[in-house]
């Protein structure tokens, strides 16, 4: 190999690893910089799971104030057909046995 040839190829090298540097640095950065986005995104992941167990318990909460409304309503329905009941028989006791309309 002659002079020539040699200080060639090792500016061919010394290209290459410099180029090969410049990508290495671009690799870097774009992995720093998606480091940062994943943790971006693990926070708005916590948050957005946070506010489904918040989420779940209202829901849970609601659910329960619901069958509370549900059971009062049915204990007003009953208490209302008995004083409904209550007040036609008066009203037919007092009208000698006849329903009153």
């Amino acid at each position: 190999m002659t002079y020539e040839e040699m200080e060639r190829t090792m500016q061919f090298m010394l290209e290459n690893q410099a180029r090969f540097d410049a990508r290495m640095q671009r690799i870097e950065e774009n992995l720093d910089r998606i480091a940062v986005q994943h943790a971006a995104l693990e926070n708005v992941v916590m948050k957005l799971a946070q506010s489904h167990v918040e989420l779940v318990e209202s829901h849970r909460q609601l659910a329960a104030s619901h069958q509370q409304l549900a059971d009062a309503e049915r204990r007003l329905d009953e208490k209302l057909e008995g004083f409904i009941a209550f007040v036609e028989k008066y009203l037919s006791s007092r009208n000698g046995g006849e329903p009153s309309h």
